[in-house]
């Protein structure tokens, strides 16, 4: 290297590492009036999450890119990742509730935790106690054993398993008080909805059972969160207030409706990622290409589905707990079988065609 280059190049990164820098001082002075702003949402009972606004600002920013020769797409990038920390930094409970999370898989800790930072005050129980008393160490919340969490809760959120719900639903009935709202995460509604309607007797507590539409984000405002109300009157205000608190969009269905787009959404989604991956290995084994010459040659479309497949395989339980439980799942698994057969029919006739 000629040496007036590299002293050229070294005396341009110090300007670009200065130029960071300041970079960084004007974020943390944004995230600083995010925080201050984040007050004023709590004392207004506004929502966390405004993705109209969001929007306009990210047009006139990507506009404002465009004058100064920057990329508009680079823009919006860097806005939407600074507007999704702010939110992240806004967090809070509209009034004082207390919430017992009964469940500490990563579900249940990124909920926990979630409640715990907007200042709700929070108690972690389940079965095993010293599993339940780490998470709520970790997670700023305080442990509880479940009877005295159930008297406790203002809201009893199950983080658990179907199966292991219905059985606590049945298990815990006596325990419930009619002032409280019950709520589960299971991801298939139809036999919860049964249970619990089965359960609470007529003059006992609210239930709505809810599908968050994410896995264990480090911070989910911004998504949906599916609600189906199984009764609902007292409590859906200060459920809705908590949500937008929370920056989740509540979207309010049926147990059916619910159950019947998941299978779509959830359980054909995983199955066609199921599909790829064992179609893919037979198809390097039959054609004799090496798994290290597949990643060399991987495509940046690829890579992202490599990435969520990766994810799915973390959470191969849940996905197959999903895939068992939802009872469309033999709709969809016909409906891809027929799809498949059509796709191979076709492009035998282009074959036959071809051939004259």
């Amino acid at each position: 290297m000629v040496p007036e280059a590299s002293g050229a190049a070294e005396s341009l990164r110090a300007s670009l590492l200065r130029i960071d820098k300041s970079i960084l001082s004007l974020v943390a002075a944004r995230l600083n009036i995010a925080d201050v702003l984040g007050e004023v949402k709590k004392e207004g009972g506004m929502s966390v999450y405004d993705p109209a606004r969001e929007i306009t600002v990210a047009n006139l920013l990507a506009e404002e890119a465009r004058k100064l020769g920057i990329p508009a797409e680079l823009a919006k990038e860097i806005y939407f990742m600074l507007a999704r920390e702010s939110r992240c930094r806004q967090l809070y409970c509209h009034d004082t509730v207390r919430i017992a999370i009964y469940g500490y898989g990563g579900m249940g800790r990124m909920l926990a935790g979630m409640l715990s930072r907007a200042g709700c005050w929070v108690a972690v129980t389940g079965r095993d106690r010293g599993k339940a008393e780490r998470a709520a160490e970790q997670l700023g919340a305080k442990y509880m054993e479940p009877r005295y969490a159930i008297d406790w809760a203002d809201i009893l959120l199950y983080a658990v398993p179907t199966e292991a719900l219905l059985r606590l639903l049945e298990e815990h009935r006596s325990l419930y008080r009619e002032s409280m709202l019950i709520m589960d995460i299971a991801s298939v509604k139809t036999p919860v909805v049964e249970k619990a309607r089965s359960v609470l007797r007529e003059e006992g507590p609210e239930y709505a059972s809810l599908h968050p539409l994410f896995g264990p984000l480090s911070c989910p405002a911004g998504e949906n969160v599916a609600v189906v109300p199984v009764r609902l009157d007292r409590w859906r205000r200060r459920l809705e207030q908590l949500l937008v608190g929370l920056g989740l969009i509540p979207v309010y269905v049926t147990a059916e409706e619910h159950d019947k787009a998941m299978a779509i959404n959830q359980v054909l989604h995983h199955l066609v990622y199921d599909l790829y991956r064992a179609a893919a290995e037979k198809a390097a084994e039959e054609l004799g290409v090496s798994q290290a010459r597949l990643k060399e040659l991987v495509t940046w479309s690829l890579k992202q589905t490599l990435s969520v497949l990766a994810r799915l395989e973390k959470l191969h339980p849940v996905v197959e707990e999903i895939r068992r439980e939802n009872p469309y799942t033999r709709v969809v698994v016909a409906k891809l079988r027929e799809a498949l057969e059509e796709l191979a029919a076709g492009e035998a006739a282009d074959k036959r065609q071809q051939l004259g």
